[in-house]
């Protein structure tokens, strides 16, 4: 006979929605939606979310460090016609766990992650995509797990060597990097950064059910996941081409052997154009860059009538 403190722990287990169940309605820019489902996976102990909707080959969505999962709406709904799309939150971020520790942050950390993902759905390799820091762990997934790696999109993020390159000796590329080295430099760069994030205005074009996640998302981040990001892959200052970056040295980088589509944003703050030169250096693979006017760092919110169709295009055609 159950006790009546175990029928009250009963109840209460039954008012909390299985992770498994969860739907979330997703509206891109045209209007369309899409119910993305939540899961769940195990990497190396440290749980990871994510939210998946339709069918067929398998694409990896990893957002920027302020963003969440559903910061990839425009591209989730009209990709989901033809994929399975799976949107991650990537450790230290909403549901997932935050383990304690900068290393736990590291791109190769990411990589782990995303392995794990892709082996839960029963396939081989996958289509990565990424955004800001997203961005530059899919770029690192790439160069290190090419036998997972299907093709390669980054928005808005260029490859890290050309990073490590600009800041050795253009000031306007340091400069540009004074937010990063601030969140290595500055003991209280996580406090301040996870009060930006919880006051961040909201955005009046999002659905109101994503607003509401976003700033649920925003409450749960771990700051000190955001300072890992930047403490165990940015190159620290004074960059050389001895620096370590995103796991190497500026020579050390492995090709990317996956086809690759980079769009980034003219006026983008943190990368500065020079970075983009010698990019097809680094990749053994087609390579499509694509540069919109009047962009910034969010191609894939701040165009999406445009970045989304050319990345459908894109996975179609390649090219």
């Amino acid at each position: 006979m159950k006790t009546l403190p175990s029928l009250l722990l009963a109840g209460l287990l039954c008012l909390v929605p299985s992770l498994a169940d969860a739907q979330v309605t997703v509206t891109d820019w045209r209007g369309e939606t899409v119910d993305a489902t939540a899961g769940s996976v195990d990497s190396h102990g440290v749980t990871i979310v994510y939210h998946t909707a339709g069918e067929g080959p398998l694409v990896i969505f990893v957002h920027g460090v302020a963003s969440p999962w559903h910061d990839y709406r425009h591209q989730i709904v009209m990709l989901s016609e033809k994929y399975r799309v799976v949107a991650m939150s990537t450790r230290g971020t909403d549901m997932s766990d935050k383990p304690a520790g900068y290393e736990h942050y590291a791109s190769a950390r990411i990589a782990d992650d995303i392995s794990a993902i892709i082996e839960h759905f029963g396939e081989d390799r996958a289509t990565i995509v990424g955004q800001d820091s997203g961005g530059l762990h899919a770029w690192h997934f790439a160069m290190t797990r090419p036998e997972r790696t299907e093709r390669l999109i980054s928005l808005g993020s260029v490859h890290p060597a050309g990073l490590i390159r600009e800041l050795i000796d253009n000031p306007e590329q340091q400069a540009a990097s004074a937010f990063q080295w601030g969140m290595q430099e500055n003991p209280d760069a996580g406090r301040d950064f996870g009060e930006a994030v919880r006051n961040s205005p909201i955005d009046p074009d999002e659905p109101a059910n994503l607003a509401a996640l976003r700033r649920e998302a925003n409450a749960r981040i771990d700051p000190e996941s955001v300072v890992g990001f930047y403490k165990t892959n940015w190159p620290a200052r004074p960059v050389t081409l001895e620096t370590v970056a995103f796991g190497f040295r500026y020579g050390e980088f492995p090709p990317v052997q996956a086809p690759t589509l980079l769009i980034v944003g003219r006026d983008a703050p943190f990368f500065m154009s020079a970075t983009l030169a010698d990019t097809w250096e680094w990749v053994d693979a087609p390579l499509t860059i694509q540069v919109l006017p009047g962009v910034r760092h969010g191609p894939h919110r701040e165009a999406p009538e445009i970045v989304t169709p050319r990345v459908m295009e894109w996975l179609e055609t390649g090219r």
